[in-house]
């Protein structure tokens, strides 16, 4: 089961173009190469990303962090998927997360906010609900070891702000 929530967009898109990202793939590489075997391409298994504590635009820590205010220990990473990449089905391991919370994985939640309106083409599934149409401002989140994935076969940049948190 997938959790939605939505919050206000009140952000310039333009403002995460220029971010630091960094070129990533999913870290369960058992996963990755089990995609590969079956005619997957780990060049289209990637996404850029920009994470805490390089620099972030102020209003994550004035703004969307305080819409969050149910969540514990909140960390931001910004995401941008380019056209003709996916992260297919798989599980966060979230280790580093529990170690430096001390939390199970079963009290993280993730969110991922997006930024923009949809375009035909983006896709998020979680579990078995796939969703290919939003606008900038909703939310979509499952709990830590809920199965999910991305895929952006669009002809545009996909960009959202990914929202860890924990609950009691």
């Amino acid at each position: 089961m997938s959790l939605r929530y939505r919050i206000e967009p009140k952000w310039d898109v333009t403002e995460f173009y220029h971010l630091d990202y960094f070129l990533t793939t999913h870290k369960d590489y058992d996963l990755v190469d089990k995609y590969i075997s079956c005619g997957h391409e780990k060049n289209h298994m990637t996404l850029y990303n920009c994470q805490e504590p390089s620099y972030m635009p102020t209003f994550l820590n004035d703004y969307v962090k305080l819409k969050f205010h149910f969540l514990n220990n909140i960390a931001v990473a910004v995401n941008l998927f380019k056209p003709g990449k996916y992260l297919p089905v798989h599980t966060d391991p979230l280790s580093t997360y529990t170690k430096i919370y001390d939390v199970k994985i079963e009290k993280i939640v993730r969110y991922i906010l997006m930024l923009e309106d949809s375009s035909p083409g983006q896709i998020i599934q979680i579990e078995n609900d796939c969703f290919g149409k939003w606008q900038a401002g909703d939310c979509f989140g499952w709990r830590g070891p809920q199965p999910h994935a991305f895929y952006n076969f669009s002809m545009k940049d996909r960009y959202a702000i990914q929202v860890t948190g924990s609950v009691d």
